[in-house]
């Protein structure tokens, strides 16, 4: 049985394998990997509009334990965006 998780965004509890960790990278920014080192985040991977949430409820913020700036979010966007584009085709 895989280790439950809970998204940051909408709160709901899915399995690790149904999730994406995103985590801060040595310099600050933001990145989306399992592997990357530090606190991680989670996130639905099959719901766009968890991240979103996750911004407004400063789902991150708590995760992270420091604020997210606008750079981080913007950076986080990009790559959300871009994991989910794939996932599609």
């Amino acid at each position: 049985m895989a280790p439950v998780r809970t998204c940051v965004g909408c709160r709901s509890k899915r399995p690790q394998t149904e999730m994406l960790r995103c985590a801060l990278a040595e310099g600050g920014s933001p990145v989306i990997s399992r592997t990357a080192a530090g606190r991680g985040a989670w996130l639905c991977s099959d719901r766009a509009g968890c991240l979103s949430q996750a911004v407004k409820r400063r789902g991150f913020d708590r995760a992270w334990k420091r604020p997210m700036g606008a750079t981080e979010h913007n950076i986080l966007t990009i790559a959300y965006e871009a994991i989910m584009k794939n996932m599609e085709n």
